[in-house]
């Protein structure tokens, strides 16, 4: 028998964020190991607290925990294609089974053969638990867990020995092999494959190996089970169908940076539990998001809602900051398309909040998501989208048009309230306006004016629910977009004179504080002017 090795960790010695969640990891493993009834050996957390925490461990107590964390099964998976070897050689089947399939298009059924196979499944150890759709093995969010593990941790089959071994009963010599470093001195080296460290390889260009403390590695056996899981999605836009199609870019994985281990390990379990359960397509619709980063802002929401019941508590007291890591698997090959770190952001995070819930366009949502990243003026990086992107999908898209809407009326609002608080009580009309109000305003009275000049049409109740009114929103749209293609296709002093021979062709009816407004941002911003003309455009169309 042997003797029980005492492990103290401090979050400040550990090298990465990776290793600092690692070990929040190993304690919730460690505490949802203990209350197994089938655990063996000496594993227990003896010491927790905001910096760090000690394990006391034994060999027996080992191979117990490693066999929680890597445990398997086997299931049987039907694929539309028989499977082949490294010779390309096809692999039998189990057996064939005929299914009846709808085709998502045209909504036909027909019969389709498919190829049974068994496939190592990993389990997942506490997260299966904490799947709020779990029915005990399976669930919607676990079922991501193990995608990821299966497509990008474990993406060559070679390195998914340790699950594959215990799904079929056999003896692992992993964890032997683990305790006999651990028992070595506490500098001594080993090994860092990309298995357990994103973006290790064997050596640099420098021809300088990755290698890590024992004691250090021992923790990134861990760190996959406090990680987030996030989709990005992209969309590919049809003509024919004038549809947009999603499609998986891979996973984003957010890793969290923890500053308090101790709150930290009790937060996550019922942030865990308290995840949506919708759907979207076959993953979890919380789990989709428009760019990678997202993620880390996602993650960071649902933990403000938890600390809210905490006094004088925020986020930057649980995490330092979060890194996302955005992968892919294409082929044998694993493209690694991103890293980033979000640093923790009260502020950052409830405009987020607002951004997500109050827009549904997704290109629209994007750009807006990616300005809340960078922190960024609210319309910026609209002039390449809107310049570079099929105008079906901008200002023909109801959907957009509709949320740029929503963006100006909250510009608006923001100004009023500004304006009001400025003015302390003074006339609060004659509060200045900024570029985005006068901007907004003109555009409407240029589709007004252009309107009645050229359709003799001028809205009235009467057009509600009639025929007048499809007219009525059918000429107001043509004019918007003729106008839209025509500012997309002029930049600078072409834009300018567009700008003063086009748009303000019709009276406009703003004071000279305003033409003064105007004119000074047509010539210094210009570039800003020509994107929210265009957005106006949209929003007015």
């Amino acid at each position: 028998m042997t003797e029980p090795l005492s492990l103290k960790y401090n979050l400040a010695e550990l090298p990465s964020s990776q290793h600092r969640a690692g070990l929040a990891g190993l304690v919730l493993m460690v505490q949802w190991h203990e209350r197994n009834p089938d655990k063996k050996g000496v594993c227990e957390i003896t010491h927790l607290s905001e910096t760090g925490a000690t394990l006391e461990i034994d060999q027996e107590g080992l191979q117990s925990l490693f066999d929680k964390v890597y445990a398997a099964s086997k299931e049987e998976v039907g694929r539309e294609a028989k499977l082949k070897n490294k010779a390309k050689e096809e692999i039998p089947p189990l057996r064939e089974e005929i299914r009846i399939v709808t085709d998502p298009k045209t909504a036909k059924t027909k019969e389709k053969t498919f190829y049974i196979y068994p496939q190592v499944i990993p389990r997942g150890a506490f997260l299966v638990d904490y799947d709020p759709t779990s029915d005990g093995d399976n669930g919607i969010w676990i079922k991501l867990w193990r995608n990821m593990i299966w497509s990008i941790l474990r993406g060559v089959p070679a390195t998914r020995r340790p699950y594959d071994e215990r799904s079929e009963g056999e003896f692992t010599e992993d964890a032997d092999k683990v305790w006999q470093e651990l028992n070595r001195p506490g500098d001594y080296t080993v090994e860092l494959p990309s298995t357990y460290f994103i973006g290790a390889q064997a050596s640099n260009a420098e021809n300088v190996p990755f290698k890590d403390r024992a004691r250090f590695q021992f923790l990134l056996h861990f760190w996959s089970f406090v990680a987030q899981i996030y989709v990005p999605i992209t969309w590919s836009f049809d003509r024919k169908t004038n549809r947009a199609s999603p499609k998986d870019a891979g996973y984003a994985l957010v890793i969290p940076d923890v500053a308090n281990l101790e709150v930290f390990c009790e937060e996550l379990p019922p942030v865990l539990r308290n995840r949506e359960v919708q759907l979207f397509g076959y993953r979890p619709k919380e789990s989709t998001v428009d760019v990678a980063a997202e993620g880390a802002l996602e993650l960071m929401s649902r933990i403000n809602e938890r600390l809210a019941k905490r006094v004088n508590y925020n986020i930057s007291d649980l995490l330092l900051g979060i890194d996302v890591v955005h992968l892919e698997k294409q082929g044998n090959n694993i493209r690694l398309w991103g890293n980033s770190r979000i640093d923790p952001n009260s502020e950052m995070v409830d405009e987020y909040s607002r951004v997500k819930t109050r827009f549904t366009n997704a290109l629209f949502r994007r750009q807006r998501i990616l300005n809340v990243l960078n922190e960024r003026n609210w319309s910026y990086g609209f002039d390449s989208l809107l310049s570079k992107t099929d105008s079906e999908q901008t200002v023909g898209s109801s959907f957009f048009r509709s949320d740029v809407r929503k963006a100006f009326e909250d510009v608006g609002i923001t100004n009023k309230n500004k304006g009001a608080k400025e003015m302390n009580g003074e006339n609060q009309e004659t509060a200045p306006k900024t570029a985005e109000d006068l901007i907004y305003q003109m555009v409407g009275r240029y589709i007004s004016a252009k309107l009645k000049s050229k359709y003799q049409l001028e809205w009235t109740e009467g057009y509600k629910n009639s025929p007048k009114e499809f007219e009525y929103n059918e000429k107001k749209g043509k004019i918007a977009r003729e106008a839209f293609l025509a500012i997309r296709s002029r930049t600078e002093s072409d834009f300018i004179d567009y700008f003063a021979s086009t748009l303000c062709a019709f009276p406009q009816f703003l004071n000279e504080q305003g033409y003064a407004t105007l004119a000074k941002a047509l010539h210094t911003e210009t570039e800003k002017v020509r994107t929210l003309t265009m957005l106006a455009l949209s929003a007015r169309g």
